[in-house]
């Protein structure tokens, strides 16, 4: 079996779905999350074992940031520099993403640019998520099953109170007018438009995020 052909395969056919207004039954939303799930364990124990012993060494210069968009994780990674934004940063984020292709995009290019990122895969268990986590920023799309983003975004405007304020950066396909509009109403912060580049995510990891030298 050609894994990445049935990947990429399996991403096509989701875009289609997303393009046309399909709604993604609830079955194949809970098989993708199993199946999402299994693949990060999986990633997880390869990049254990081939991960290299540390050797020291000058690391070249950073590669610039294209402005295009990225067709493939290869294109992200060569042009996505580690350290990009300053050393020994301590950037911990929380990205809310039901699809699975733009959840994997999505932490690569978070990971390569310094963050440490927590995952969660609807909008009900981002807001979970915030209770107990301690993040310095919020990507959060829109558009997800159980709650999408803007429940979830005023959901976490109601636990902080006013006592503290969390920033909420919106990540959705919808580019129509007054939808930036809406996400900022109901309490995001910022937002970016799919298919996402990795310099927009950079910008505001940038532009939110502490930094920590």
């Amino acid at each position: 079996m050609d894994l990445q052909h049935k990947t990429q395969e399996l991403a096509r056919k989701l875009a289609v779905m997303s393009d046309q207004g399909i709604e993604t039954p609830p079955e194949l939303v809970e098989h993708l999350d199993v199946l999402d799930r299994a693949l990060i364990q999986i990633l997880d124990l390869v990049d254990a074992a081939l991960e290299p012993a540390p050797v020291p060494e000058e690391k070249p210069a950073a590669a610039p940031v294209a402005s295009e968009d990225f067709v493939s994780l290869d294109d992200v990674l060569e042009a996505v520099s580690p350290t990009s934004l300053a050393p020994n940063r301590e950037i911990s984020v929380l990205l809310v993403e039901d699809n699975m292709v733009n959840r994997k995009l999505a932490v690569l290019i978070l990971e390569r640019i310094g963050c440490q990122v927590d995952v969660a895969f609807n909008g009900a268990e981002g807001v979970e998520k915030f209770k107990t986590g301690n993040y310095q920023a919020i990507f959060m799309d829109c558009q997800m099953p159980v709650m999408d983003g803007y429940e979830a975004t005023e959901a976490i405007r109601k636990l902080e109170a006013g006592s503290s304020h969390i920033p909420i950066i919106a990540v959705t396909a919808n580019a129509m007018k007054g939808d930036k509009e809406k996400c900022i109403e109901c309490g995001m912060d910022d937002y970016i438009s799919k298919p996402l580049r990795p310099n927009d995510l950079q910008e505001a990891v940038s532009r939110w995020c502490k930094v920590h030298a």
